[in-house]
């Protein structure tokens, strides 16, 4: 199965019309190098990720979202967003979803 970060390069690439050919041209690799990553028969680089994101114009948070389109919530995701939140709305989100669950 491919990781979903790598199902996200996909998909951008295709959106932004570009070619296996160019985007490993773009980013600076080998044309093999990035048919590999795509395949799921290489891990990338901290460095050809970073090149990967460059060429599409993206953020980190912009992958991590669209991940999120792909894989559903996970109980640690909804843990993870609280942690950001203050104390009050730490309280007030768990007061609305005792009220939803009932």
């Amino acid at each position: 199965m491919i990781d979903p970060i790598v199902q996200v390069i996909i998909s951008r690439r295709k959106l932004s019309k570009l070619t296996r050919q160019q985007m490993a041209d773009i980013a600076g690799m080998s044309l093999k190098t990035y048919q590999r990553i795509e395949r799921g028969e290489s891990d990338m680089k901290m460095s050809q990720y970073r090149s990967i994101l460059r060429t599409l114009n993206l953020t980190d948070l912009d992958v991590a979202l669209d991940v999120k389109e792909i894989q559903p919530f996970t109980n640690a995701d909804l843990v993870a967003a609280a942690r950001l939140l203050s104390p009050e709305a730490q309280a007030l989100l768990v007061r609305f979803i005792m009220n939803v669950s009932k």
